[in-house]
């Protein structure tokens, strides 16, 4: 099960060397900063009004239906791959898809009515990711105790709370929603990002699905085995490191720029993942039908090709989210300080930049 928290295929075999990537990325950024300041001197992306909220209810019946015929031996590809690759891969294409086939959500058509806690914010959501990805990166075999607790927490919360609950506390939800921002299906992406709600919480949702990404590509590497510190705490620390640096660098806007960090956290999401889509996806679906011992087909995880796509990922999220900052910054910052105040978010990014593609090409 352990294999499935991981690409397949070698990550390392770039098409050019590491060294001249970190620096073609690092310029890449700091020209398109340099060219938004003299060219993008007004802020040009409003708000997209929110779109109703349609009841699937008979697609989450027909998903819980389906559910009880999977096959037991399914459910690791079904989770770790379809669920926690698929879906977030499907919402930046068609938008949250989550949204749609959670069939928990179901429970909220049997809700009391009770008004969800403003200060909780996304905080439920982001223990819960926090949760999963320690199950994902540290106890794999833990996964169906996690499903229960995961099922019973989100029955209870959308009984008592209703679909707010499940908008703004389940952690697939609000991972989805987020990437679902990017669906250029759905209009004008950088709109979409605009109106992310800042509520409490937010930075750590994103900060769990930086960390966590990072944290599997340093806890695969010799030297992190050589450390021996437990994976939890280096799971932890790498949450943590990504929190503390959005803070620090952006401390004068809190939340307000978090929305610019989705981007990155989808081009992170193709990188790293996109190998393990491509193979163990074909597994995924070939186990829901029964199919045991079947042999997927690797061609796209050839190396020069793996490595095309994740360096094409995180470059476009990062390119992305520099001009997702930059136009929010306009109107949060006076003019006189509309390139100076965002040169420490700049700094970040390029850490973030240098620091993923070392991660996912040197290890």
């Amino acid at each position: 099960m352990t294999v499935l928290a991981h690409g397949v295929g070698a990550r390392h075999d770039l098409p050019l060397p590491l060294d001249l990537v970190l620096q073609g990325a690092a310029v890449a950024l700091l020209a398109s900063f340099l060219a938004l300041g003299l060219l993008w001197t007004k802020p040009r992306f409003d708000a997209a009004e929110a779109t109703p909220d349609r009841d699937w209810w008979p697609v989450r019946l027909l998903v819980a239906v389906g559910l009880v015929l999977v096959p037991a031996a399914a459910w690791p590809h079904l989770v770790f791959v379809l669920v926690w690759v698929g879906v977030p891969v499907l919402s930046m294409l068609f938008g949250p898809v989550w949204r749609v086939v959670n069939p928990l959500r179901l429970a909220a058509r049997v809700t009391l009515g009770r008004a969800y806690p403003e200060r909780l914010g996304h905080w439920p959501a982001a223990l819960g990711l926090l949760a999963f990805t320690w199950v994902e990166l540290v106890s794999p075999d833990a996964l169906p105790w996690f499903l229960v607790a995961h099922a019973v927490v989100n029955v209870v919360g959308g009984v008592v709370f209703g679909r707010t609950w499940f908008e703004r506390a389940d952690g697939f939800e609000v991972f989805s929603t987020l990437l679902g921002r990017l669906s250029p299906l759905r209009g004008n992406p950088f709109r979409a990002l605009v109106a992310t709600p800042v509520r409490p919480g937010l930075v750590a949702v994103v900060a769990v699905l930086l960390g966590s990404t990072a944290f599997d590509s340093i806890g695969s590497t010799p030297a992190w085995e050589r450390l021996s510190v437990p994976d939890t705490a280096g799971l932890v620390a790498a949450v943590a490191l990504v929190a503390g640096s959005y803070l620090l660098a952006c401390r004068s806007f809190g939340g307000q720029l978090a929305h610019s960090m989705v981007p990155i956290v989808a081009g992170y999401v193709v990188a790293h993942y996109f190998s393990l889509l491509a193979v163990e996806g074909q597994r995924a679906v070939a186990l829901l039908f029964g199919v045991t011992g079947f042999t997927p087909d690797d061609a796209l995880a050839a190396p020069v090709l793996v490595a095309s796509v994740q360096l094409g990922a995180v470059l476009a999220g990062h390119l992305l989210a520099v001009v997702s900052a930059h136009d929010r910054a306009l109107r949060l910052l006076p003019a006189s300080r509309h390139l100076t105040g965002q040169v420490p978010l700049l700094v970040l990014m390029v850490g973030y930049t240098s620091g993923g593609l070392a991660l996912l090409f040197a290890g």
